[in-house]
C-alpha cells in the first residue's frame, strides 16, 4: 500500500471515529459497535496485520486472560 492510499484510509479512520463518538453520544451502542468493526479493519489494512496475525494475538490473549483468572 502507497502511502497516499494509506493517508487516505487514516482520514476515513478520523471521520469514522468522529461519527462513532456521535453515536455513542446518542446511546446508539449497536451502532457504534459496528463502527468500531469497520475502524478496526481499516487499522488492520493499514498496519498490513493479515488475518492468522490478528487471530494469533486474540488467542495469546485469551490464554492470558484465562490463566490470570483462574490465578485468582
Amino acid at each position: 500500500m502507497d502511502q497516499v492510499q494509506v493517508r487516505s484510509l487514516r482520514d476515513v479512520i478520523a471521520v469514522l471515529i468522529e461519527q462513532r463518538n456521535i453515536v455513542r453520544a446518542a446511546n446508539a451502542s449497536f451502532a457504534a459497535h459496528l463502527l468500531d468493526l469497520a475502524i478496526m479493519q481499516l487499522r488492520l489494512n493499514v498496519n498490513d496485520i493479515s488475518a492468522e496475525e490478528l487471530t494469533g494475538l486474540s488467542d495469546f490473549v485469551g490464554a492470558e486472560f484465562a490463566r490470570d483468572k483462574s490465578s485468582h
